[in-house]
């Protein structure tokens, strides 16, 4: 099973071209909030969480309403280890769209990190709400299942999750 069978291949001289696309963007307006986040997008997807970190914080200091520059803020700061803070980040992109299935997932992970088992369950239960089909969430809350000792949810959600990957992978 391909481990993220929806997620696209992301080339890293596509991602080095929209940095250097929206860097130069940035030098005609350096208020556009727009190419900050789609250079931090590319940051991420090119690992340098430091540089996604200030892109996504220039880009929500410029528009404060922009929930997915907070989730990917706070994913990035979950790849740095802090998880509380990834935990906060992502709490604020749910306050500002309640129907952001991937800032549950997201946020569930950092909880899971900090020992926050039963409240990670339920943020990836929130996240099946929003998308039943959303097999990485089946995926994580099998594994926070079974550290929660519930042996039988864990193996349901793992197959619901391998089912859906697989239908995924074509």
């Amino acid at each position: 099973m391909n481990a993220y069978p929806n997620g696209p291949y992301r080339d890293p001289a596509e991602m080095r071209r929209i940095v250097d696309e929206m860097t130069e963007r940035l030098k005609q307006d350096a208020e556009d909030a727009e190419a900050y986040f789609r250079r931090g997008n590319a940051f991420a997807n090119l690992g340098e969480n430091d540089r996604t970190i200030e892109d996504m914080t220039r880009a929500m200091e410029l528009d404060p309403s922009r929930s997915m520059a907070c989730n990917n803020r706070g994913v990035a700061f979950m790849c740095r280890g802090e998880f509380q803070t990834a935990k906060d980040d992502i709490s604020r992109a749910i306050e500002l769209d309640s129907s952001y299935r991937d800032a549950y997932h997201n946020r569930g992970l950092a909880r899971s990190e900090l020992g926050e088992v039963a409240e990670a369950i339920e943020d990836m239960t929130k996240a099946l709400e929003l998308d039943p089909e959303y097999w990485s969430a089946y995926r994580h809350r099998s594994i926070l299942y079974a550290m929660s000792g519930d042996q039988s949810a864990a193996y349901n959600d793992y197959m619901k999750a391998r089912e859906l990957g697989d239908a995924a992978a074509g």
